[in-house]
């Protein structure tokens, strides 16, 4: 029989697991989104990946939320190596900037 010990530990261990399920499920999401994107756009979309850069509160009082920003790098001729990131709120992707010679940021 489980002791309220037992529930104790093992309610931050569930928390953690679903925090890095739902972590994983929107970074998927971020990934797709970024090579979608830039298959619209011809442009290159280098390394098939992205990396979280932070934490940062978007929106106008009183509906500010928490949201994810995620970084990627992509080329517009093959030879050079540009930044574009994504915006996320849950599982809603926000807004893409594009960091290159023509600063382009595309609301959803």
């Amino acid at each position: 029989m489980y002791t309220i010990y037992d529930v104790m530990l093992l309610i931050p261990v569930i928390l953690l697991a679903s925090w890095w399920w739902r972590t994983s499920q929107q970074k998927t999401l971020a990934v797709e989104a970024a090579r979608h994107y830039c298959a619209q756009r011809q442009l290159q979309f280098l390394d098939e990946s992205l990396v979280f850069r932070r934490y940062r509160r978007e929106g106008f009082k009183p509906h500010r939320r928490l949201c994810r920003l995620y970084e990627f790098d992509y080329s517009p001729d093959g030879r050079s190596r540009e930044t574009g990131e994504i915006v996320l709120h849950g599982y809603r992707v926000l807004r893409v900037v594009l960091h290159g010679g023509v600063l382009e940021i595309t609301q959803y």
